[in-house]
């Protein structure tokens, strides 16, 4: 069941399923013993959960998997649920894959489809040296390919889930070629080249577990962020292939400037029309999955206070 759903059950309430452990602590409780201190987390909820009396077998085991089948029972802490821990288990491989699925942890398309539509919008890109770099980043350097494909988008914010930033990516590029239909004054090659490289970046930035879910950022994401990180990787793929510094300048300004403004982490606003669309396409991905989860934790009729947003948000009844 969803997390989010326990406040409709009652105390002494029964819960079974596959659930990520977000936190876990080993802690002394008040008669000497050890006992577990979690949260636990789907899509929808953090739940706080203890295992007491803990066995010492069990703590490797939450320790060392990130998903785990968990039976427990619902209880109440000044009216916020919270669970108490009676068993768990390790899900076997098919269960933890639907499980990450039915949870939000991976992206709803298959990664396989996915990095085919990515693979077909390269394909139609006509201008030969932008050609050639996406290719280059995208298809020639498997390393790199296997970790996009897979790799979050965020690590809270957005797409935070396997294959993320790959959906991210394929959402603003798709909408770029669609967008290009109104305006014949747009450089379609540059803007659906910016739409795949903007956040090439985060596959440095973003630091994964074993199961490729977010955990934070790694040293370079700290210091550096996606942008920079993304800049670097272009300055040398252009390098390696002979890109033109026209291309190159481009293409890094669209990497620069695509958070909009220094407020929102642009160090210098569009100064190219595919720039500023970029920016627009881009945050229109973020805002519409951030909505999307919003309307997930409640009910048609029902409001979602989002703390991110910084507004209610209305599940509609359609």
């Amino acid at each position: 069941m969803k997390l989010g759903d326990l406040i409709k059950n009652p105390k002494g309430f029964k819960v079974t399923g596959i659930y990520r452990v977000s936190r876990f602590e080993v802690k002394t409780a008040k008669n000497g013993k050890a006992y577990g201190d979690c949260l636990i987390s789907d899509q929808s909820f953090d739940v706080p959960a203890k295992y007491w009396d803990i066995p010492g077998d069990m703590v490797g085991l939450f320790q060392n998997n990130g998903l785990l089948r968990i039976e427990a029972t619902l209880d109440y802490f000044k009216e916020s649920p919270q669970l108490t821990i009676d068993g768990v288990k390790i899900p076997l491989q098919q269960d933890i894959d639907e499980s990450l699925q039915s949870l939000g942890l991976m992206a709803t398309h298959s990664l396989e489809s996915m990095y085919t539509r990515l693979r077909t919008i390269i394909a139609g890109v006509e201008q030969p040296m932008l050609k050639q770099l996406l290719m280059h980043i995208f298809v020639e350097n498997k390393t790199f390919a296997a970790k996009f494909v897979r790799h979050p988008g965020a690590v809270k914010n957005h797409h935070a889930y396997i294959g993320g930033l790959l959906q991210h990516t394929l959402e603003v590029a798709e909408n770029a070629l669609a967008y290009c239909g109104h305006n014949a004054r747009i450089n379609k090659d540059l803007l659906v080249s910016a739409a795949l490289i903007h956040d090439i970046g985060k596959v440095r930035e973003i630091d994964i577990d074993a199961l490729g879910l977010p955990v934070g950022f790694t040293k370079e994401g700290k210091l550096l962020r996606h942008i920079s990180l993304g800049m670097e990787q272009i300055e040398a793929a252009c390098r390696e292939i002979g890109v033109n510094e026209e291309i190159n300048v481009i293409l890094k300004h669209c990497i620069l400037s695509h958070h909009g403004m220094p407020e929102w982490g642009s160090p210098v606003e569009p100064m190219v029309m595919e720039a500023e669309i970029l920016h627009y396409l881009d945050n229109l991905s973020a805002k519409a999955e951030q909505f999307a989860r919003e309307e997930d934790k409640v009910e048609p009729g029902e409001f979602s206070k989002s703390y991110l947003l910084r507004r209610d948000v209305y599940r509609a009844i359609y």
